[in-house]
């Protein structure tokens, strides 16, 4: 049996993999990634917004990129602006920092533009 904080981390997963950032022009830079995400949370009890929050924010410095890149646009939508300078602040010290730099501000226009912030 599924605990339910793996069914809860088994679908923001899927949020962050489907649909396929550059996938379509609907998705070319995360915009429905971020959207669906951003909606997730919105619709979550307290207890839940914690946990996945814990991950958005864990996911926004990996070195993963499309995954650190839609998580600084969903914590910016969120209003979460420390967890924006910390993903930042990491992105800095980063061997392609500047490249990095350069897709945590597409997230955060795509957010702006796609999920106001709360």
């Amino acid at each position: 049996m599924t605990a339910p904080g793996e069914v809860l981390e088994s679908e923001i997963l899927r949020l962050y993999q489907e649909p396929g950032i550059g996938a379509s022009y609907q998705n070319t830079y995360g915009e429905v990634n971020i959207q669906t995400l951003v909606g997730k949370y919105r619709s979550l009890p307290p207890a839940e917004r914690e946990r996945m929050l814990e991950m958005v924010i864990g996911f926004s410095t990996s070195p993963d990129l499309a995954a650190s890149f839609v998580s600084v646009g969903v914590l910016h939508a969120l209003g979460k602006t420390c967890e924006v300078d910390q993903a930042y602040r990491w992105a800095e010290n980063q061997q392609d920092g500047r490249s990095i730099v350069s897709h945590f501000d597409i997230g955060i226009s795509i957010a702006q533009h796609f999920s106001p912030p709360d």
